[in-house]
């Protein structure tokens, strides 16, 4: 199986988002997307997701979807999106509710994404209990609840401060380690890119179009550390020269649209 994106182009009245683009993401694969403000990250994995409609263009699942997907894509988005009023293990089923499954099957789903993102013991919580870190586990256990065949992710550290982002980072390696899933990883982040991906995606800015597309040659368990940094800084400078210019003409112009 495969996530397949052929020639999307996609506008907005007229201004013209995305011009283009290509690209294939396969089995338990970890996509990075990175660029200036507003060169169409989040458009294009709305497209992906089939939230939007590109107006050139489709993204589609190529192959069989793994056994036991229920959604073909799940999101994780960087504001939790959790029912206050619901438990951890409430919000986490509701992502299994509108299925066709017996409640001893929605049971034995919750209780293995729970064990997956250490949150067996948090299970009876509420979500203002929790800490922000804890809250987006959450949300990434409702989202694995789906067995999705990809998963897309919108920023889900940016809202979370430098402490956290770290441990939720190692969350994300032991995931992908314990369940390889294919997934779609929206990004500012550099160095976040680079520790959780297996390739990084480069967009211009707008309209976006595929500037390059880095693969990421060291294993994901040494990324981490300080060695890990230093493994990794030939890469953090490469991306940082492809976006570096764009993002100073992109912030200028954010800058003169807000005046």
């Amino acid at each position: 199986m495969e996530l397949v994106v052929a020639d999307v182009h996609h506008a907005y009245d007229g201004l013209v988002a995305l011009d283009g683009v290509d690209l294939t993401v396969g089995d338990g694969e970890v996509l990075g997307l990175i660029g200036p403000s507003g060169c169409g990250k989040s458009t294009l994995l709305g497209i992906v997701g089939g939230m939007l409609k590109p107006t050139r263009g489709q993204a589609r699942i190529r192959g069989e979807l793994p056994p036991g997907t229920l959604n073909p894509f799940t999101y994780v988005f960087q504001d939790f999106a959790l029912l206050p009023w619901r438990t951890v293990e409430g919000n986490v089923s509701l992502a299994l509710e509108h299925h066709a499954l017996t409640a001893a099957e929605r049971a034995r789903g919750v209780d293995e994404v729970l064990a997956l993102t250490d949150l067996t013991e948090f299970r009876a919580a509420l979500p203002k209990q929790l800490s922000g870190g804890m809250r987006q586990r959450v949300g990434i256990a409702r989202a694995l609840a789906a067995r999705p065949a990809v998963l897309l992710l919108d920023e889900p550290l940016s809202a979370l401060d430098a402490q956290t982002r770290e441990l939720l980072m190692e969350d994300f390696e032991r995931l992908w380690q314990r369940r390889a899933v294919a997934s779609v990883y929206v990004t500012h982040n550099l160095d976040e890119a680079l520790r959780l991906c297996d390739r990084v995606m480069v967009l211009s800015r707008r309209p976006g179009r595929i500037r390059e597309v880095v693969s990421v040659d060291v294993p994901r368990a040494k990324r981490a550390g300080a060695e890990g940094r230093i493994a990794l800084s030939p890469l953090r400078d490469r991306l940082w020269q492809l976006i570096r210019d764009e993002a100073k003409v992109a912030e200028r112009e954010i800058a003169d649209n807000a005046g």
